[in-house]
Protein backbone atom coordinates (compact mmCIF):
# COMPACT_ATOMS: atom_id res chain seq x y z
CA UNK A 1 0.00 0.00 0.00
CA UNK A 2 1.31 3.54 -1.30
CA UNK A 3 2.19 6.15 1.18
CA UNK A 4 -0.33 8.03 -0.63
CA UNK A 5 -3.02 5.79 0.55
CA UNK A 6 -2.98 6.91 4.20
CA UNK A 7 -4.87 8.49 6.52
CA UNK A 8 -1.94 9.75 8.60
CA UNK A 9 -0.61 12.83 7.72
CA UNK A 10 2.41 12.63 5.45
CA UNK A 11 5.24 13.92 7.61
CA UNK A 12 3.84 11.52 10.72
CA UNK A 13 6.71 10.42 12.67
CA UNK A 14 6.64 7.16 14.65
CA UNK A 15 9.09 5.67 16.90
CA UNK A 16 10.52 2.33 17.83
CA UNK A 17 11.71 1.25 20.99
CA UNK A 18 14.03 -1.81 20.93
CA UNK A 19 14.49 -2.94 25.12
CA UNK A 20 17.27 -5.26 24.92
CA UNK A 21 19.35 -6.80 27.94
CA UNK A 22 22.67 -4.94 25.35
CA UNK A 23 21.28 -1.99 25.23
CA UNK A 24 18.14 0.52 24.80
CA UNK A 25 17.61 2.15 21.08
CA UNK A 26 14.86 4.41 20.30
CA UNK A 27 14.58 5.45 16.66
CA UNK A 28 12.43 8.00 15.42
CA UNK A 29 10.85 6.90 11.47
CA UNK A 30 9.08 9.06 8.99
CA UNK A 31 6.49 7.06 7.01
CA UNK A 32 9.47 5.72 4.43
CA UNK A 33 11.04 4.17 7.06
CA UNK A 34 13.58 6.70 7.26
CA UNK A 35 15.89 7.12 10.54
CA UNK A 36 15.70 10.74 11.39
CA UNK A 37 16.38 10.53 15.00
CA UNK A 38 17.44 8.04 17.87
CA UNK A 39 19.06 7.55 21.16
CA UNK A 40 20.87 5.04 22.80
CA UNK A 41 21.58 3.89 25.90
CA UNK A 42 23.59 1.28 28.21
CA UNK A 43 22.44 -1.33 29.54
CA UNK A 44 23.84 -3.30 32.64
CA UNK A 45 23.20 -6.09 34.01
CA UNK A 46 23.68 -8.31 37.68
CA UNK A 47 25.55 -11.37 37.02
CA UNK A 48 25.23 -12.62 40.60
CA UNK A 49 27.99 -12.75 42.82
CA UNK A 50 30.07 -15.17 40.97
CA UNK A 51 30.50 -14.82 37.09
CA UNK A 52 30.28 -18.30 37.41
CA UNK A 53 26.47 -17.99 38.72
CA UNK A 54 24.86 -18.24 35.83
CA UNK A 55 22.65 -15.17 36.66
CA UNK A 56 21.22 -12.39 34.28
CA UNK A 57 19.01 -10.03 35.96
CA UNK A 58 18.19 -6.97 35.20
CA UNK A 59 17.37 -3.95 38.20
CA UNK A 60 13.60 -2.31 36.96
CA UNK A 61 14.67 0.95 38.16
CA UNK A 62 17.23 1.23 35.56
CA UNK A 63 14.75 -0.14 33.03
CA UNK A 64 12.52 2.91 34.40
CA UNK A 65 15.13 5.40 33.88
CA UNK A 66 15.90 4.33 30.26
CA UNK A 67 12.57 4.54 29.67
CA UNK A 68 12.47 8.22 30.86
CA UNK A 69 15.42 8.98 29.25
CA UNK A 70 15.16 7.71 26.09
CA UNK A 71 12.13 10.05 25.71
CA UNK A 72 14.24 13.13 26.83
CA UNK A 73 16.48 12.24 24.36
CA UNK A 74 14.41 11.57 21.43
CA UNK A 75 12.32 15.14 21.98
CA UNK A 76 15.64 16.33 22.12
CA UNK A 77 16.45 15.08 18.29
CA UNK A 78 12.91 15.62 17.27
CA UNK A 79 12.75 19.37 18.67
CA UNK A 80 16.03 20.16 16.88
CA UNK A 81 14.70 19.25 13.51
CA UNK A 82 11.36 20.74 13.64
CA UNK A 83 9.98 17.67 13.67
CA UNK A 84 8.83 16.68 17.32
CA UNK A 85 5.00 18.22 16.45
CA UNK A 86 4.83 15.21 14.05
CA UNK A 87 5.18 12.45 16.43
CA UNK A 88 2.05 10.81 16.41
CA UNK A 89 2.94 7.29 17.95
CA UNK A 90 5.45 4.39 19.25
CA UNK A 91 5.87 0.76 19.15
CA UNK A 92 7.64 -0.90 21.81
CA UNK A 93 9.83 -4.29 21.33
CA UNK A 94 11.77 -5.95 24.16
CA UNK A 95 13.24 -9.21 25.43
CA UNK A 96 10.73 -11.70 24.71
CA UNK A 97 11.78 -13.63 27.98
CA UNK A 98 12.65 -11.29 30.42
CA UNK A 99 10.14 -10.73 33.29
CA UNK A 100 9.84 -8.85 36.49
CA UNK A 101 7.92 -7.94 39.46
CA UNK A 102 6.07 -4.41 40.27
CA UNK A 103 3.81 -3.73 43.45
CA UNK A 104 1.09 -1.21 43.49
CA UNK A 105 3.16 1.73 44.01
CA UNK A 106 5.28 0.26 40.70
CA UNK A 107 7.68 -0.43 42.55
CA UNK A 108 9.99 -3.04 41.60
CA UNK A 109 9.81 -6.31 44.24
CA UNK A 110 12.69 -8.22 42.28
CA UNK A 111 15.23 -7.58 39.54
CA UNK A 112 13.89 -8.89 36.18
CA UNK A 113 15.01 -12.80 35.40
CA UNK A 114 16.40 -11.96 31.83
CA UNK A 115 15.85 -14.62 28.61
CA UNK A 116 19.90 -15.40 29.22
CA UNK A 117 19.93 -16.65 32.46
CA UNK A 118 21.35 -19.90 33.16
CA UNK A 119 19.78 -21.06 35.99
CA UNK A 120 16.28 -21.51 34.92
CA UNK A 121 16.21 -25.19 33.16
CA UNK A 122 16.41 -26.87 36.49
CA UNK A 123 13.05 -25.03 37.36
CA UNK A 124 10.94 -25.38 34.14
CA UNK A 125 11.82 -29.51 34.63
CA UNK A 126 10.36 -29.32 38.16
CA UNK A 127 7.64 -27.72 37.21
CA UNK A 128 7.01 -29.42 33.90
CA UNK A 129 7.09 -32.53 36.08
CA UNK A 130 4.40 -31.29 38.35
CA UNK A 131 2.42 -30.88 35.31
CA UNK A 132 3.02 -34.50 34.02
CA UNK A 133 5.30 -33.86 31.53
CA UNK A 134 5.76 -32.07 27.88
CA UNK A 135 2.82 -33.58 26.95
CA UNK A 136 0.98 -32.20 29.11
CA UNK A 137 1.82 -28.60 28.44
CA UNK A 138 1.21 -29.36 24.44
CA UNK A 139 -2.15 -30.11 25.83
CA UNK A 140 -2.36 -27.15 28.08
CA UNK A 141 -0.99 -24.10 25.77
CA UNK A 142 -0.67 -25.94 22.25
CA UNK A 143 2.88 -25.57 22.63
CA UNK A 144 6.28 -26.10 24.58
CA UNK A 145 7.52 -25.16 27.74
CA UNK A 146 10.99 -23.35 27.18
CA UNK A 147 13.39 -22.64 29.99
CA UNK A 148 13.06 -18.66 29.77
CA UNK A 149 9.45 -18.39 29.72
CA UNK A 150 7.89 -16.37 32.95
CA UNK A 151 6.22 -19.77 34.36
CA UNK A 152 10.10 -20.95 34.84
CA UNK A 153 10.34 -17.56 36.70
CA UNK A 154 7.25 -18.20 38.91
CA UNK A 155 9.03 -22.08 39.97
CA UNK A 156 12.63 -20.32 40.94
CA UNK A 157 10.70 -17.63 43.11
CA UNK A 158 8.65 -20.50 45.17
CA UNK A 159 11.82 -22.12 45.67
CA UNK A 160 10.38 -24.94 46.43
CA UNK A 161 12.88 -27.19 47.28
CA UNK A 162 14.15 -25.14 50.21
CA UNK A 163 12.48 -26.08 53.00
CA UNK A 164 13.32 -21.96 55.38
CA UNK A 165 10.56 -19.98 53.68
CA UNK A 166 12.97 -16.95 54.55
CA UNK A 167 15.81 -18.36 52.81
CA UNK A 168 13.77 -18.53 48.96
CA UNK A 169 14.38 -16.41 46.34
CA UNK A 170 11.54 -14.63 46.77
CA UNK A 171 9.91 -13.97 50.39
CA UNK A 172 6.64 -14.65 51.20
CA UNK A 173 5.87 -11.32 51.72
CA UNK A 174 7.28 -10.58 48.28
CA UNK A 175 4.66 -13.09 46.66
CA UNK A 176 1.71 -10.86 48.79
CA UNK A 177 3.11 -7.58 47.42
CA UNK A 178 3.73 -7.75 44.04
CA UNK A 179 0.54 -6.54 42.13
CA UNK A 180 1.63 -7.04 38.38
CA UNK A 181 3.84 -9.73 36.54
CA UNK A 182 5.11 -8.31 33.59
CA UNK A 183 7.65 -9.25 31.14
CA UNK A 184 10.47 -6.65 29.70
CA UNK A 185 7.89 -5.09 27.34
CA UNK A 186 5.10 -4.42 29.20
CA UNK A 187 7.27 -3.33 32.28
CA UNK A 188 8.78 -0.50 29.59
CA UNK A 189 4.89 0.37 28.36
CA UNK A 190 4.23 0.82 31.53
CA UNK A 191 7.18 3.50 32.77
CA UNK A 192 6.27 5.30 29.39
CA UNK A 193 2.46 5.41 29.59
CA UNK A 194 1.71 4.84 33.32
CA UNK A 195 -0.48 1.73 32.71
CA UNK A 196 0.92 -1.34 33.78
CA UNK A 197 -2.91 -3.15 33.78
CA UNK A 198 -2.49 -4.69 30.45
CA UNK A 199 -0.10 -7.08 27.71
CA UNK A 200 -0.08 -8.19 24.09
CA UNK A 201 -1.06 -11.18 22.64
CA UNK A 202 3.10 -11.58 21.50
CA UNK A 203 4.33 -10.63 24.92
CA UNK A 204 2.04 -13.15 26.96
CA UNK A 205 2.92 -16.22 24.08
CA UNK A 206 6.05 -16.06 26.14
CA UNK A 207 5.25 -17.01 29.65
CA UNK A 208 4.61 -20.27 29.08
CA UNK A 209 0.74 -19.55 31.15
CA UNK A 210 -1.11 -18.15 27.76
CA UNK A 211 -3.05 -20.70 25.40
CA UNK A 212 -1.73 -20.65 21.71
CA UNK A 213 -5.24 -21.90 20.75
CA UNK A 214 -7.45 -19.48 23.13
CA UNK A 215 -5.03 -16.65 22.88
CA UNK A 216 -6.08 -16.51 26.76
CA UNK A 217 -4.56 -17.13 30.13
CA UNK A 218 -4.79 -20.72 30.88
CA UNK A 219 -4.24 -21.07 34.88
CA UNK A 220 -4.08 -24.72 34.95
CA UNK A 221 -0.26 -23.82 33.90
CA UNK A 222 0.10 -22.05 37.33
CA UNK A 223 -0.40 -25.92 39.10
CA UNK A 224 3.50 -25.89 37.59
CA UNK A 225 3.55 -24.56 41.08
CA UNK A 226 3.93 -26.08 44.22
CA UNK A 227 2.16 -23.65 46.92
CA UNK A 228 -1.41 -23.20 46.34
CA UNK A 229 -1.16 -19.94 47.95
CA UNK A 230 1.15 -18.83 44.99
CA UNK A 231 -0.67 -20.01 42.18
CA UNK A 232 -3.79 -17.53 43.64
CA UNK A 233 -1.68 -14.81 44.18
CA UNK A 234 0.23 -15.23 40.29
CA UNK A 235 -3.16 -15.92 38.87
CA UNK A 236 -4.17 -12.41 40.43
CA UNK A 237 -1.06 -11.04 39.41
CA UNK A 238 -1.32 -11.05 35.46
CA UNK A 239 -2.09 -8.18 33.27
CA UNK A 240 -4.98 -8.37 30.88
CA UNK A 241 -4.19 -9.43 27.06
CA UNK A 242 -5.43 -7.03 24.93
CA UNK A 243 -5.93 -6.77 21.39
CA UNK A 244 -2.65 -4.93 19.74
CA UNK A 245 -4.70 -2.28 17.88
CA UNK A 246 -5.87 -0.92 20.91
CA UNK A 247 -3.84 1.98 21.88
CA UNK A 248 -2.19 1.69 25.77
CA UNK A 249 -2.40 5.11 26.36
CA UNK A 250 -0.82 8.24 25.35
CA UNK A 251 2.70 9.34 26.78
CA UNK A 252 2.94 9.58 30.19
CA UNK A 253 1.16 13.16 31.32
CA UNK A 254 4.63 13.32 33.90
CA UNK A 255 7.04 12.73 30.87
CA UNK A 256 5.10 15.20 29.19
CA UNK A 257 5.64 17.75 31.36
CA UNK A 258 9.05 16.72 32.03
CA UNK A 259 10.13 17.40 28.34
CA UNK A 260 7.46 20.44 27.68
CA UNK A 261 5.66 18.35 25.11
CA UNK A 262 1.95 19.95 24.35
CA UNK A 263 0.01 17.52 26.94
CA UNK A 264 -3.19 17.45 24.44
CA UNK A 265 -1.15 16.00 21.39
CA UNK A 266 0.70 13.31 23.40
CA UNK A 267 1.58 10.63 20.81
CA UNK A 268 0.16 7.21 21.87
CA UNK A 269 1.91 4.28 22.76
CA UNK A 270 0.45 0.56 21.34
CA UNK A 271 0.54 -3.24 22.74
CA UNK A 272 4.25 -4.37 22.60
CA UNK A 273 5.60 -6.90 20.26
CA UNK A 274 8.17 -9.01 22.39
CA UNK A 275 11.46 -8.62 19.79
CA UNK A 276 11.30 -12.34 17.70
CA UNK A 277 7.68 -10.85 17.10
CA UNK A 278 9.46 -7.33 16.09
CA UNK A 279 12.76 -8.78 14.34
CA UNK A 280 10.03 -10.60 12.31
CA UNK A 281 8.12 -7.56 11.51
CA UNK A 282 11.43 -5.51 11.02
CA UNK A 283 12.60 -7.97 8.47
CA UNK A 284 9.20 -8.34 6.33
CA UNK A 285 8.76 -11.38 7.06
CA UNK A 286 5.20 -11.56 7.86
CA UNK A 287 3.70 -13.87 5.75
CA UNK A 288 3.43 -17.86 5.49
CA UNK A 289 7.36 -19.50 4.51
CA UNK A 290 8.80 -15.96 5.13
CA UNK A 291 12.11 -16.36 7.53
CA UNK A 292 13.66 -13.32 9.37
CA UNK A 293 17.14 -14.37 10.89
CA UNK A 294 18.42 -11.97 13.62
CA UNK A 295 21.75 -11.47 14.66
CA UNK A 296 22.32 -9.38 17.64
CA UNK A 297 23.23 -10.02 21.28
CA UNK A 298 20.86 -13.54 20.80
CA UNK A 299 21.70 -15.01 17.35
CA UNK A 300 17.83 -15.85 16.51
CA UNK A 301 15.66 -17.24 13.76
CA UNK A 302 12.41 -17.01 13.02
CA UNK A 303 9.37 -17.96 10.35
CA UNK A 304 6.25 -17.45 9.96
CA UNK A 305 3.09 -19.91 10.07
CA UNK A 306 -0.61 -19.73 9.37
CA UNK A 307 -0.90 -23.32 11.26
CA UNK A 308 1.66 -24.97 13.79
CA UNK A 309 4.00 -27.56 12.61
CA UNK A 310 4.04 -31.38 13.56
CA UNK A 311 7.58 -30.74 15.10
CA UNK A 312 8.74 -29.81 18.67
CA UNK A 313 12.22 -28.61 17.96
CA UNK A 314 11.34 -25.58 17.79
CA UNK A 315 9.54 -22.55 20.22
CA UNK A 316 6.30 -21.51 19.31
CA UNK A 317 4.38 -18.15 19.99
CA UNK A 318 1.78 -16.47 18.89
CA UNK A 319 1.96 -12.86 17.05
CA UNK A 320 -0.19 -10.04 17.89
CA UNK A 321 -1.90 -10.09 14.62
CA UNK A 322 -2.67 -13.92 14.24
CA UNK A 323 -0.07 -16.24 12.49
CA UNK A 324 2.47 -18.05 14.73
CA UNK A 325 5.99 -17.34 15.17
CA UNK A 326 8.65 -20.49 15.07
CA UNK A 327 11.85 -19.44 16.67
CA UNK A 328 15.19 -21.28 17.12
CA UNK A 329 16.79 -18.85 19.65
CA UNK A 330 20.59 -19.00 20.09
CA UNK A 331 21.92 -17.35 23.19
CA UNK A 332 25.03 -16.99 21.36
CA UNK A 333 25.44 -14.05 19.22
CA UNK A 334 27.40 -10.88 19.06
CA UNK A 335 28.75 -11.31 22.40
CA UNK A 336 30.16 -15.12 21.81
CA UNK A 337 31.92 -13.26 18.44
CA UNK A 338 33.24 -10.34 20.31
CA UNK A 339 35.32 -12.76 23.05
CA UNK A 340 36.59 -14.75 20.09
CA UNK A 341 38.66 -12.00 19.08
CA UNK A 342 38.99 -9.88 22.16
CA UNK A 343 36.74 -7.28 20.90
CA UNK A 344 34.83 -4.92 23.54
CA UNK A 345 32.77 -2.20 23.77
CA UNK A 346 35.07 1.01 23.17
CA UNK A 347 35.78 -0.44 19.46
CA UNK A 348 34.28 2.17 16.92
CA UNK A 349 32.99 0.98 13.42
CA UNK A 350 36.41 1.25 11.67
CA UNK A 351 38.07 -1.41 13.94
CA UNK A 352 35.51 -3.81 12.82
CA UNK A 353 35.80 -2.85 9.06
CA UNK A 354 39.43 -3.27 9.68
CA UNK A 355 38.90 -6.70 11.48
CA UNK A 356 36.41 -8.10 8.76
CA UNK A 357 39.02 -7.03 6.19
CA UNK A 358 41.48 -8.91 7.94
CA UNK A 359 38.86 -11.94 8.18
CA UNK A 360 38.14 -11.85 4.16
CA UNK A 361 41.98 -11.88 3.59
CA UNK A 362 41.89 -15.59 5.52
CA UNK A 363 40.79 -18.56 3.08
CA UNK A 364 37.09 -20.20 3.65
CA UNK A 365 37.65 -22.89 6.17
CA UNK A 366 39.71 -20.76 8.34
CA UNK A 367 43.32 -22.95 7.27
CA UNK A 368 41.21 -25.64 9.10
CA UNK A 369 40.72 -24.19 12.64
CA UNK A 370 37.28 -24.84 14.22
CA UNK A 371 35.52 -22.55 16.78
CA UNK A 372 32.53 -23.93 19.07
CA UNK A 373 31.27 -20.61 19.91
CA UNK A 374 29.35 -21.51 23.20
CA UNK A 375 30.04 -19.02 25.75
CA UNK A 376 26.24 -19.72 27.19
CA UNK A 377 24.60 -23.24 27.15
CA UNK A 378 22.45 -23.84 23.71
CA UNK A 379 19.85 -26.46 25.16
CA UNK A 380 18.42 -26.86 21.64
CA UNK A 381 21.83 -28.24 20.45
CA UNK A 382 22.24 -30.51 23.46
CA UNK A 383 25.19 -27.90 24.58
CA UNK A 384 24.52 -27.51 28.68
CA UNK A 385 26.38 -25.82 31.43
CA UNK A 386 28.69 -28.44 31.99
CA UNK A 387 29.71 -28.36 28.11
CA UNK A 388 29.46 -24.44 27.57
CA UNK A 389 32.99 -22.28 26.48
CA UNK A 390 34.13 -21.04 23.38
CA UNK A 391 36.21 -24.01 22.20
CA UNK A 392 38.90 -24.15 19.60
CA UNK A 393 40.19 -26.88 17.44
CA UNK A 394 41.60 -27.17 14.18
CA UNK A 395 41.67 -30.08 11.64
CA UNK A 396 43.94 -33.17 11.32
CA UNK A 397 42.86 -35.52 8.59
CA UNK A 398 39.38 -36.59 9.44
CA UNK A 399 39.41 -35.29 13.28
CA UNK A 400 39.53 -32.68 14.95
CA UNK A 401 41.85 -31.73 17.89
CA UNK A 402 41.47 -29.47 20.68
CA UNK A 403 43.68 -26.24 19.97
CA UNK A 404 44.38 -22.82 21.39
CA UNK A 405 42.68 -21.17 18.61
CA UNK A 406 44.83 -19.50 15.80
CA UNK A 407 46.84 -16.43 17.08
CA UNK A 408 45.91 -14.09 14.02
CA UNK A 409 42.66 -12.15 14.99
CA UNK A 410 41.67 -12.29 11.40
CA UNK A 411 41.73 -16.31 11.56
CA UNK A 412 39.82 -15.85 15.10
CA UNK A 413 37.24 -13.67 13.44
CA UNK A 414 36.45 -15.96 10.26
CA UNK A 415 36.22 -19.23 12.09
CA UNK A 416 34.03 -17.77 14.37
CA UNK A 417 31.79 -16.43 11.87
CA UNK A 418 31.93 -19.83 9.97
CA UNK A 419 30.71 -21.29 13.63
CA UNK A 420 27.79 -18.96 13.88
CA UNK A 421 26.57 -19.41 10.45
CA UNK A 422 27.00 -23.46 11.18
CA UNK A 423 24.60 -22.69 14.54
CA UNK A 424 22.22 -20.56 12.34
CA UNK A 425 22.01 -23.74 9.55
CA UNK A 426 20.99 -25.72 12.09
CA UNK A 427 18.05 -23.50 13.06
CA UNK A 428 17.16 -22.50 9.09
CA UNK A 429 17.23 -26.55 8.73
CA UNK A 430 14.75 -27.01 12.15
CA UNK A 431 12.50 -24.58 10.23
CA UNK A 432 12.43 -25.98 7.11
CA UNK A 433 11.31 -29.48 8.81
CA UNK A 434 8.80 -27.59 10.51
CA UNK A 435 7.50 -25.86 7.24
CA UNK A 436 7.48 -28.96 5.66
CA UNK A 437 5.85 -30.91 8.10
CA UNK A 438 2.40 -28.72 7.74
CA UNK A 439 2.71 -28.65 3.16
CA UNK A 440 4.79 -25.52 2.97
CA UNK A 441 8.20 -24.44 2.14
CA UNK A 442 10.93 -21.14 3.46
CA UNK A 443 10.58 -18.56 0.36
CA UNK A 444 12.50 -15.71 1.20
CA UNK A 445 14.53 -15.40 4.28
CA UNK A 446 15.87 -11.47 5.27
CA UNK A 447 18.65 -10.34 7.82
CA UNK A 448 19.48 -7.76 10.00
CA UNK A 449 20.99 -7.08 13.38
CA UNK A 450 24.37 -5.52 13.97
CA UNK A 451 26.44 -8.37 13.54
CA UNK A 452 24.34 -8.35 9.86
CA UNK A 453 26.22 -5.23 9.03
CA UNK A 454 29.54 -7.21 8.36
CA UNK A 455 29.18 -7.97 4.29
CA UNK A 456 31.47 -11.33 4.90
CA UNK A 457 29.29 -12.35 7.40
CA UNK A 458 26.04 -12.10 5.11
CA UNK A 459 28.16 -14.12 2.26
CA UNK A 460 29.46 -16.45 4.86
CA UNK A 461 26.27 -17.24 5.69
CA UNK A 462 24.18 -17.13 2.57
CA UNK A 463 26.98 -19.83 1.40
CA UNK A 464 26.50 -21.77 4.06
CA UNK A 465 22.51 -21.90 3.30
CA UNK A 466 22.94 -22.18 -0.26
CA UNK A 467 20.63 -19.73 -0.38
CA UNK A 468 20.37 -15.80 -0.99
CA UNK A 469 19.67 -13.41 1.94
CA UNK A 470 17.89 -10.30 1.84
CA UNK A 471 20.02 -7.66 3.88
CA UNK A 472 17.23 -4.46 5.04
CA UNK A 473 18.57 -1.08 4.65
CA UNK A 474 18.16 -0.43 8.46
CA UNK A 475 19.63 -3.13 10.20
CA UNK A 476 17.42 -1.97 13.79
CA UNK A 477 15.11 -4.83 12.78
CA UNK A 478 13.14 -5.44 16.27
CA UNK A 479 13.10 -0.88 16.50
CA UNK A 480 11.67 -0.71 12.98
CA UNK A 481 9.23 -3.91 12.99
CA UNK A 482 8.30 -2.18 17.19
CA UNK A 483 7.33 1.03 14.54
CA UNK A 484 5.69 -0.75 11.45
CA UNK A 485 3.09 -2.26 14.02
CA UNK A 486 2.46 0.94 15.74
CA UNK A 487 1.86 2.68 11.89
CA UNK A 488 -0.32 -0.42 11.43
CA UNK A 489 -2.11 -0.02 14.94
CA UNK A 490 -2.45 4.04 14.39
CA UNK A 491 -3.57 4.25 10.82
CA UNK A 492 -6.15 1.63 11.41
CA UNK A 493 -6.94 3.80 13.99
CA UNK A 494 -7.31 7.21 12.40
CA UNK A 495 -9.75 5.40 9.54
CA UNK A 496 -11.79 4.25 12.24
CA UNK A 497 -12.52 8.25 13.38
CA UNK A 498 -12.50 8.64 10.06
CA UNK A 499 -15.56 5.95 8.81
CA UNK A 500 -13.79 4.47 6.69
CA UNK A 501 -13.60 0.82 7.09
CA UNK A 502 -10.98 -0.32 4.71
CA UNK A 503 -8.07 -2.27 6.82
CA UNK A 504 -4.48 -1.45 7.31
CA UNK A 505 -3.01 -4.69 8.46
CA UNK A 506 0.56 -5.54 9.16
CA UNK A 507 1.63 -6.39 5.67
CA UNK A 508 0.92 -3.01 4.52
CA UNK A 509 2.94 -1.19 6.91
CA UNK A 510 5.53 -3.36 6.22
CA UNK A 511 5.06 -2.37 2.63
CA UNK A 512 4.92 1.10 3.58
CA UNK A 513 7.92 1.17 5.92
CA UNK A 514 9.99 -1.70 5.27
CA UNK A 515 13.19 -1.24 2.56
CA UNK A 516 15.72 -3.92 1.13
CA UNK A 517 19.42 -3.08 0.10
CA UNK A 518 20.96 -5.22 -2.57
CA UNK A 519 20.75 -8.89 -1.61
CA UNK A 520 23.69 -10.96 -0.74
CA UNK A 521 23.80 -14.42 -2.92
CA UNK A 522 25.59 -17.65 -1.99
CA UNK A 523 29.69 -17.97 -2.94
CA UNK A 524 29.89 -20.95 -5.48
CA UNK A 525 33.75 -21.16 -4.64
CA UNK A 526 32.88 -21.18 -0.72
CA UNK A 527 29.84 -23.70 -0.83
CA UNK A 528 30.97 -27.44 -1.07
CA UNK A 529 33.66 -26.77 1.71
CA UNK A 530 31.00 -25.14 4.18
CA UNK A 531 28.58 -28.26 3.75
CA UNK A 532 31.41 -30.51 4.81
CA UNK A 533 32.23 -28.09 7.58
CA UNK A 534 28.75 -28.07 8.64
CA UNK A 535 28.38 -31.57 8.79
CA UNK A 536 31.80 -31.43 10.87
CA UNK A 537 30.33 -29.02 13.21
CA UNK A 538 26.97 -31.51 13.55
CA UNK A 539 29.04 -34.27 14.77
CA UNK A 540 31.52 -32.08 17.10
CA UNK A 541 27.75 -30.61 19.45
CA UNK A 542 26.63 -34.42 18.62
CA UNK A 543 29.70 -35.97 20.84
Amino acid sequence: MSQSKLCLPPRSVITGWDFSTGEVKCLAFDLFGTVLAEVRLPTDLWRGESPDSGISELNLLQLEGQARASVRGIVAELRRLGRLQDWVAGGISATHHTAGRIDENHLPVRRAICWNDQTLAAYRQAGERRLGGAAAVQQLIGGPWADRYTLSHLIKDEDAEIQDEDARYLKPGDWQRTRFILPHGPLAAGYLTGHFDVISVSSAASTGIMSFVTRQWNRQMLDALQNEEYRRLAWEQLPRIVDHYQPIGPLAEHLAKECHLDPVSRPLIYPTSDDQQAGLVGGGAVNDGQMAIILGNSAVVNSSSANLPEVDDLDIMCLNWGPYLLMRCYSNGAAALNRAVGADKGWKKIDWQQLDEEARAVPAGSNGHRCLPFFDAEPSLGIDNQRKGIRWSIEEGDRCEPSAGPQSRGQRRRASLEAVACMIALGVRAHQRAHRSIGQDIQQITVSGGVARSDLMCEILASMLGQRLHRLENEEGPALGAAVTALAAHESLTRRQQGRNEPFTVADAVATMVKYRQPVDPNPQWQDGYQRQLARFQQEIDR
